[in-house]
């Protein structure tokens, strides 16, 4: 313990980063598939830096980490904590707490006045510790999940359906916005890696009515929009059904639905399981 050190990730692999990050979420709650090449996606996706990024180093070893998104936004610059870990054998030594007051001294230095991050809901101990350094509740998010054949067979009701591949911006996206997306769901997010996601959209008389993108991988599916008027009308049900074709995966997965909105409600209906929900808490 003598010898740690907590630096910024610049001069650090993301070899080496993956090794931590394999072992520090070995035992988390929610199962975590993450090949070194899901890593790389994830940290283009999120805008993870690692001049951003701190990590805390046992001699040359790296015990933990804290991968930083950065982002300026109407003229905001925020940070986002896009992964802490410890390895399991440095764990509950208090490193957590070294790396964020590292962290926000130097995210404070850099001009940021917005940091972001969410936590497990009954990560107490987590919580705890962001709330003594400012962070606050803000919301609470849910996560969705259901096996693509457990989907309801839905009727042919007409609508025109177009596939954009890559995935882009949709034309006035903020009318069909249901809530503010969280960071990793941000339109930002999906087109720093478009070529993995596609876009589905349903109109009818050439207007778009609801739209969603889906990786064409994973299944995740990090927004729906639909038209106020349009909503309780099933239409997310055949949105859904479209964009389950144009993923691999045999599962669709929605991370982070604000509770209580319209699209938590849509999810329930179509059946969807919650598996886990988490906690956003920002520090202004």
């Amino acid at each position: 313990m003598n010898n740690l050190q907590i630096k910024t990730l610049s001069e650090t692999s993301v070899e080496t980063i993956h090794e931590a990050f394999i072992d520090a979420f070995s035992e988390y709650e929610v199962p975590i598939d993450m090949p070194v090449e899901k890593l790389r996606e994830m940290m283009v996706t999120r805008d993870l830096n690692p001049d951003w990024s701190v990590g805390c180093f046992d001699a040359e070893k790296l015990v933990g980490f804290i991968l930083t998104g950065y982002r300026e936004k109407d003229g905001v610059k925020t940070c986002y904590d896009g992964g802490t870990g410890v390895i399991k054998a440095y764990q509950r030594k208090g490193i957590g707490e070294m790396m964020l007051k590292e962290l926000l001294q130097l995210v404070k230095e850099k001009g940021v006045s917005r940091f972001v991050l969410e936590v497990l809901e009954n990560n107490t101990p987590a919580i705890n510790l962001y709330e003594k350094y400012g962070f606050a509740k803000t919301r609470k998010l849910q996560c969705f999940e259901i096996e693509k054949q457990k989907l309801r067979p839905v009727p042919d009701r007409g609508f025109g359906v177009s596939v954009v591949n890559p995935a882009t911006v949709v034309e006035n996206e903020e009318k069909y916005n249901l809530f503010t997306p969280t960071w990793q769901n941000e339109i930002q997010s999906v087109i720093n890696v478009k070529e993995n996601y596609t876009l589905v959209s349903l109109s009818c008389t050439s207007r778009v009515l609801c739209y969603g993108y889906v990786h064409k991988t994973k299944g995740d599916i990090p927004q729906i929009g639909i038209l106020e008027e349009w909503k309780n009308w099933g239409l997310e049900a055949h949105l859904i059904a479209e964009l389950a074709k144009h993923t691999k995966s045999e599962k669709l997965i929605f991370l982070n639905v604000e509770e209580n909105n319209y699209l938590a409600e849509v999810m329930q209906k179509l059946e969807f399981g919650n598996f886990v929900n988490q906690f956003e808490m920002i520090l202004k």
